[in-house]
């Protein structure tokens, strides 16, 4: 059987930097106090068994934090007022977001403060969009799908919003889809007299990773997609390849190649590609791609 595993598969330069940042500056446990970490480091739980056996507790709330402590930020990033109440509970964070996603707060918050209505193309609910909207006081408006954007433009062209608009992407939104929000917020604002300000903020890694599974997707008989459940650069490179091959499944840990049901996937397939988020290990991968070859 043939396998490919895509070229940009594993991790990307920003959880790397993370991953590699924490395991570095916690080799050893400070004298006093926990060090803790606010949420996943990043969408994948086998990423974040490493974390937790390093003896790294995992928290979900502020509260948890006591004076001493160390609190790591993840990769997905926060607002600001996460930094002002760890500092006021007597603790210290250790930033560990992902660059990309900080010059996006960065742009947030320069434009929040010139006036700017800060829209931002995401998943509301997605840790990194609200991170974002942190550093805007969370008045960014966030638009997840058409029929909002939909909403946003009729309100432009009725000239309801009276201020600039600053336009920016979650990090590993889909490229495609944020091209065509952004040619039609333009054309209305452009039709309304207003004024845009429009930043590409999605990942370069992220639009690599999802024209690699589009080809891929077209060129094999089947595709293994391979990510952490919570994953949004994962499910956005599921889409890509299930649009273009129905025969795509996406798994989040290695065994699950081994279930009855994927077994007959791969025995009818005479190809399989390997696609994987931004934020699965390189031993994940392999250990897939050794599955496969020895199911020969």
């Amino acid at each position: 059987m043939e396998c490919k595993v895509a070229k940009t598969a594993g991790f990307c330069g920003g959880v790397k930097k993370a991953f590699l940042m924490v395991q570095e500056e916690f080799k050893t446990k400070p004298e006093n106090g926990r060090i803790l970490i606010f949420g996943s480091l990043v969408h994948n739980e086998n990423v974040m068994k490493i974390i937790n056996g390093m003896g790294i507790v995992k928290i979900d709330s502020l509260n948890e934090v006591g004076r001493g402590d160390i609190v790591i930020i993840t990769a997905h990033g926060a607002g600001r007022k996460v930094f002002e109440e760890i500092e006021r509970r007597g603790a210290t964070s250790f930033n560990a977001t992902c660059p990309k996603v900080s010059m996006v707060q960065d742009c947030a918050k320069k434009y929040y403060e010139k006036g700017f209505e800060i829209i931002i193309f995401g998943n509301r609910e997605h840790k990194e969009v609200r991170g974002i909207n942190g550093w805007c006081e969370n008045k960014a408006r966030i638009i997840p799908d058409f029929k909002e954007v939909a909403a946003l433009i009729n309100e432009i062209r009725a000239k309801k919003i009276k201020k600039p608009i600053l336009l920016i992407s979650q990090t590993t939104q889909n490229i495609e889809k944020f091209e065509r929000i952004k040619k039609m917020i333009h054309a209305a604002i452009k039709e309304a007299g207003g004024k845009i300000e429009i930043i590409d903020t999605i990942c370069r890694a992220t639009f690599v990773r999802q024209k690699e599974a589009f080809v891929i997707a077209k060129e094999m008989d089947a595709v293994i997609v391979i990510g952490g459940r919570s994953s949004s650069n994962t499910k956005q490179l599921w889409k890509i390849a299930k649009d273009q091959n129905p025969n795509t499944i996406w798994i989040e840990d290695p065994s699950e190649v081994k279930s009855d049901e994927n077994k007959e996937f791969l025995r009818r397939a005479k190809s399989i590609g390997i696609i994987s988020g931004a934020s699965t290990s390189p031993d994940d991968i392999n250990m897939v791609r050794k599955m496969i070859e020895s199911s020969d």
